[in-house]
């Protein structure tokens, strides 16, 4: 298992938020989570760059992915996370935005509201967060890190995109066609500022409900 990188930065894609490190004439792809994304904003290609990795690889997804950080405590509480049933590693790479120390005071606050500021996390998923990782997640709080507490705008729009992307599909799981479920989607985003696939179903359901 790849745990640790040292290498140059050769490559930066903004659009997957990923960075291309080579280690002795090798170069390995590592997916960041927003809040090291940020972290590293100011990186120049050709530098010096170090990660501590957490190797994922899922059933349904045959090719596995390198997550970096730009400290092992990060990495430990990533490992922690996504074993909240309904997170996971694809999900918690969209959903961690703020710095783990920000994160980890909303958990043992049990501050729900927050929670559900992280993307394609809603009420009943936070909620779940706090049941879990409560009074587990202290030393965390404690991080010295880069404190990042705000959403910032390209992680806004790149977010409400991908909740939107996300309700398609999962309403085309349930027999939709993507046709109905893209109008659908489109209607309900367009008039309401929802966080979370879970949101967007929901709202759907109530007007269906209403008719």
């Amino acid at each position: 298992m790849i745990s640790h990188l040292h290498g140059i930065l050769r490559k930066k894609n903004d659009e997957e938020m990923s960075v291309e490190v080579e280690v002795n004439g090798v170069c390995y792809e590592v997916f960041l989570p927003m809040f090291v994304w940020r972290a590293f904003e100011d990186a120049e290609l050709e530098q010096d760059i170090e990660l501590d990795t957490f190797y994922y690889a899922a059933e349904r997804q045959p090719i596995p992915k390198l997550i970096g950080f730009k400290r092992p405590v990060e990495r430990e509480f990533f490992a922690r996370f996504i074993e909240v049933p309904d997170v996971g590693a694809t999900r918690a790479l969209k959903a961690l935005v703020f710095s783990v120390s920000t994160i980890a005071c909303w958990i043992e606050e049990g501050d729900i509201a927050s929670l559900r500021r992280l993307p394609g996390i809603g009420a009943r998923t936070a909620e779940t967060i706090v049941a879990r990782l409560r009074g587990k997640v202290t030393p965390f709080a404690l991080l010295r890190d880069e404190g990042f507490a705000e959403m910032p705008e390209a992680a806004s729009a790149l977010t409400s995109e991908q909740v939107r992307r996300d309700a398609v599909a999962g309403m085309m799981g349930l027999g939709f066609s993507q046709r109905e479920a893209s109008t659908l989607v489109e209607e309900i985003t367009r008039e309401q500022a929802l966080a979370s696939v879970e949101e967007v179903i929901r709202a759907v359901f109530q007007r269906m409900q209403k008719g």
